[in-house]
């Protein structure tokens, strides 16, 4: 066979590929485009028993993340990115620094999803955690590792973070039966503040997220870009305590450089006196918008940008339509995964990601009008028999959110029977019905009848779609003769109880939802919410 010389020369350069991939990565210190690899390859498999010695100094760990910042992590991280396929078109995060707080219980479970998806695209980040960690190359910092030895041989919630500490096996083993993660994890946000400006100050913003966050940084980076609020801010999704406001943390929220900068170098022994207020308060989040305010500003409202929920309990509907999402929590592993391949599908596109697109891939194509078995979260009204037993059997939430006896329409006081009653209450919802003649109907079917034939003439009649536009009620759920209605139609989960007298049904009334999108029409524009100051 003749051999062209375009073909040898094919095989030489394959060759010459296949020697080069079989020779270890620091053999290639000379070529420049293998200097980051060729450190830090060798660096690893000289330190590799390193990573087990949790009482090593942290500056200079085999490829630590939070040391050697500008010769080497950076650079070699954003080459790892942009040789990712998967991405291409993840936004430019120049100057937005992630910085993301988890457990040492729950690392192993939540973090590696978060490492090989959207994190593997961002040229940097900080992790934190309550121990000294390392998955890989990814390395955690103990956040609490500077607090004062006073406070932690006072408060019980330190048995756990000694425990940790000192185990000769895996976390797992040496921490079950004990608690405290919660408790330890208030003591982190102002701990994580002051490093994080020690080892990366002046970035124009940093965003503060948790393992189970999901981030949609194409809409982040273009909002923190184009619409943040300049200067001093701190802006997430903003719950109380005791009236006081905060950001929550696991929604996710971000801090501009400015602000960072006067809390860090502001506030004399920042982290000293904040441990100490941590002692005193329910969460961290609370405790760093205290330290906020010291700095002279305090936490501006975006919700449902930064949002609380996730695919599955998102209530979609009026307020969470065309709004764009920044953020989503409670995100399990699986989750993650499934929300970034979705993306991953958007990749090349440029418009912004609308909490109606979670809707029409996340649930619209399961939507179905009764689930066994399931709670959709319906629990805006609800419906309890009056007897003293059917209101004792009914949970605290039910019994608080009851529709009075008194205020009562026939299709109401009769909710609490069946799962079919339960389901009438919503198709009935806005219809003009003549009572009377709907209460002689006994049989469930005629009435069924009656309620739609009652809804398509009052549809037919809605000319502009004013009427379906308000429709408030999409769904129901029922269990152990209670039901309750939901303004806003989510998705939520299987509930399963071991006996059929307690059995959880849920439903949605389809084509109200159908009719209410139709009537809404097309997101003209995209409805950014302009942070406001809560109070």
């Amino acid at each position: 066979m003749k051999v062209t010389r375009r073909g040898k020369v094919a095989a030489v350069i394959i060759l010459t590929l296949m020697l080069m991939l079989a020779v270890p990565l620091w053999q290639l210190g000379d070529h420049a485009a293998a200097g980051y690899y060729s450190r830090h390859a060798k660096h690893l498999y000289d330190h590799v028993s390193n990573y087990f010695v949790h009482d090593r100094p942290e500056e200079g760990l085999a490829i630590d993340s939070t040391s050697h910042h500008q010769n080497d992590t950076h650079m070699g991280t954003r080459a790892q990115s942009s040789l990712n396929p998967h991405c291409r078109g993840f936004p430019n995060t120049d100057g937005i620094l992630l910085v993301m707080k988890t457990g040492a219980t729950e690392i192993y479970a939540k973090m590696p999803t978060q490492l090989l998806t959207a994190m593997s695209c961002l040229p940097d980040f900080l992790l934190y955690s309550d121990i000294e960690s390392q998955i890989g190359p990814y390395h955690f910092i103990n956040a609490l590792d500077r607090v004062d030895d006073s406070i932690k041989n006072a408060h019980e919630e330190f048995e756990l973070y000694n425990a940790q500490q000192r185990c000769p096996i895996s976390l797992a083993d040496c921490t079950e039966g004990l608690s405290g993660g919660w408790e330890l994890d208030k003591y982190k946000f102002l701990n994580m503040v002051e490093r994080t400006w020690q080892k990366r100050p002046g970035m124009d913003w940093y965003v503060f997220a948790e393992a189970d966050t999901y981030i949609v940084w194409s809409n982040l980076v273009k909002w923190l870009r184009e619409r943040a609020p300049r200067g001093d801010a701190y802006v997430g999704s903003v719950a109380m305590v005791n009236g006081f406001p905060f950001a929550h943390g696991g929604s996710g929220y971000v801090v501009s450089g400015s602000l960072m900068k006067k809390m860090a170098e502001g506030i004399p022994d920042l982290t000293a006196k904040y441990d100490e207020r941590a002692t005193q308060e329910c969460c961290g989040d609370v405790v760093l918008s205290h330290a906020i305010e010291e700095a002279g500003t305090q936490v501006m409202q975006a919700h449902p940008m930064f949002n609380g929920e996730k695919p599955i309990t998102l209530p979609y509907g009026p307020g969470h339509w065309c709004e764009p999402i920044l953020t989503m929590h409670h995100v399990n592993s699986e989750e993650v995964s499934m929300i970034w391949q979705y993306e991953e599908t958007r990749r090349n596109r440029t418009d912004v990601l609308l909490i109606k697109d979670i809707f029409q891939t996340f649930m619209a194509p399961y939507l179905v009008s009764v689930r066994w078995d399931w709670d959709n979260r319906s629990e805006d009204t609800c419906y309890v028999g009056p007897s003293e037993e059917e209101q004792q059997r009914a949970g605290d939430q039910e019994r608080h959110r009851q529709k009075h006896e008194n205020e009562k329409n026939p299709l109401e006081k009769t909710a609490h029977e069946s799962p079919s009653a339960c389901s009438k209450v919503c198709e009935a919802d806005g219809l003009d019905i003549p009572w009377t003649e709907l209460a002689e109907m006994d049989n469930s079917v005629d009435r069924g009848r009656f309620i739609r034939e009652h809804y398509a003439k009052r549809v037919k009649g809605d000319k502009d779609g004013t009427w379906r536009r308000e429709r408030s009620c999409f769904q129901w759920r029922y269990q152990k003769g209670t039901c309750c209605t939901g303004k806003t139609f989510k998705f939520g989960a299987t509930k399963r109880e071991s006996n059929d007298e307690d059995r959880w049904t849920s439903g949605w009334f389809v084509q109200g939802i159908e009719d209410w999108i139709e009537a809404r029409g097309e997101c003209k524009d995209v409805e950014w919410k302009e942070p406001y100051y809560v109070l």
